[in-house]
C-alpha cells in the first residue's frame, strides 16, 4: 500500500512529465495536439509511450509511488491535453489571460461547461495564448483536479477565476513628484 504523494513528488512526477513531453517526437506530440477530448489520450499510443517514458526515470520504491500516481490516467490525460500550451517558469493560467485580455464571457463560458466541454474550451482560450508563458507546474496543478465530477472540478475553476481577477495587468507604475 502507498500513500499519498507529497507535494513535492507530485511536482517532480509533473515536472518529469514536462520533461519528458518535451522530448517526444515532433510526430507524437501532433498527435497529442490532433486529440479532440482528453478521454481520446487514452487511447493513443503516443500518450501511452509518454508515460512509460516518465516512469522510466524513476527507480525501485519512488518508481513504484510514481506508478501510483500515474496510474489515474484520466487526471493524468486532463493534464497532457493542455500541455502542449505550457512553457517552464512562466505565469498561472488566470493571469495569462487577464494579460491577454481574454474576455471574462469567454471564460465564464468554460466555467459552466460541464466535462468535457469545459476543457475543450479551455485549450481553445490557451491556443489563443500560445505564445505567453503558461507556467506548465501551475497548469497541471490546476487540471490535476479538474475533471467529471463537479464537486471537485469547482475548487480548480475557482482557483483560475481567482488568479484571473487578482492579477496585474501590469506592474504596478512608480509614483513620481511631479512639479506644481
Amino acid at each position: 500500500m502507498s500513500l499519498a504523494p507529497s507535494p513535492e513528488d507530485k511536482q517532480r512526477y509533473l515536472k518529469a512529465l514536462y520533461d519528458e513531453y518535451q522530448a517526444l517526437s515532433n510526430g507524437d506530440k501532433a498527435t497529442i495536439r490532433r486529440c479532440v477530448e482528453p478521454d481520446d489520450l487514452l487511447i493513443m499510443p503516443a500518450f501511452l509511450r509518454l508515460i512509460g517514458e516518465t516512469l522510466g526515470r524513476f527507480n525501485g520504491t519512488e518508481r513504484a509511488n510514481a506508478a501510483a500516481f500515474f496510474n489515474h490516467l484520466p487526471q493524468i490525460a486532463r493534464i497532457v491535453y493542455v500541455l502542449p500550451f505550457a512553457k517552464p517558469n512562466g505565469k498561472s493560467l488566470g493571469a495569462v489571460f487577464n494579460n491577454r485580455d481574454v474576455s471574462e464571457r469567454r471564460l465564464f463560458l468554460v466555467m459552466r461547461s460541464e466535462y468535457p466541454q469545459d476543457l475543450t474550451q479551455l485549450r481553445r482560450l490557451c491556443q489563443q495564448c500560445k505564445d505567453a508563458d503558461i507556467d506548465g507546474l501551475k497548469l497541471a496543478n490546476l487540471l490535476l483536479y479538474w475533471g467529471k465530477d463537479k464537486a471537485t472540478s469547482e475548487g480548480s475553476k475557482r482557483q483560475l477565476m481567482k488568479d484571473f481577477y487578482l492579477s496585474n495587468k501590469q506592474p504596478a507604475e512608480e509614483v513620481v513628484d511631479a512639479d506644481y
